[in-house]
């Protein structure tokens, strides 16, 4: 199946224009040699090896970088690459992640276990239900607000995009010399509100291939 690109004329008016040649409809592929990198590690998910379709793209901006994220699946499971840009238009790295659980809080007592004051999303050290301990990526003390960001995601380049409000954090474990990667989202869209816990790893700015 080949896709083609479209022309910015046919683009809704707040499609931006992403890099690397990143597109709805583009191939994502992973290098080997990626992989590899996660053999016979301790870590609960390693990336996939097949050619994957980007089905969603959005950009957003924080802590002074550009995150490009392209959306996909593999084998029924949502997959969210997130492409680290600085300053200077440069791939840093690259985060994958594999959507672990999704959580729909039904209460406000519910809401408060993840978003409070010292709630799950901004704790200093998160004890996961898979028996590990993930420590806080972002921010300083005991307990932090949530990081706060709003993402336009793009499902179609012609058509508005979809508003996601986003009350984040980033843990991590560090297995040997890599580390796995735990980032839970308190996410709010037109129609449904709900906790997204994606594991994942971080990659090389190389690790991916665009067609």
């Amino acid at each position: 199946m080949f896709f083609s690109k479209r022309s910015d004329a046919a683009h809704d008016p707040s499609y931006p224009k992403f890099p690397l040649d990143l597109r709805i409809g583009a191939i994502l592929a992973i290098d080997a040699g990626e992989v590899l990198r996660f053999t016979g590690l301790d870590i609960a998910w390693t990336p996939p090896q097949d050619e994957l379709l980007v089905e969603a793209l959005s950009s957003m901006q924080l802590f002074g970088m550009t995150l490009v994220r392209a959306y996909a699946q593999h084998k029924g499971t949502p997959l969210l690459f997130q492409f680290n840009i600085d300053g200077k238009g440069a791939l840093v790295d690259i985060n994958l992640f594999s959507l672990l659980q999704d959580i729909r809080p039904a209460t406000a007592e519910e809401w408060a276990v993840w978003l409070d004051q010292g709630g799950l999303i901004g704790g200093c050290d998160l004890n996961a239900p898979n028996g590990r301990r993930y420590t806080r990526q972002w921010g300083e003390g005991d307990a932090v607000s949530p990081i706060e960001a709003t993402e336009l995601l793009f499902t179609d380049a012609q058509s508005p995009p979809r508003s996601v409000s986003h009350q984040m954090m980033l843990y991590a474990r560090e297995v040997g010399e890599e580390n796995e990667n735990m980032l839970l989202s308190a996410d709010r869209e037109p129609d449904q509100a709900l906790v997204r816990a994606w594991i994942g790893v971080d990659m090389s700015p190389y690790g991916v291939k665009i067609y």
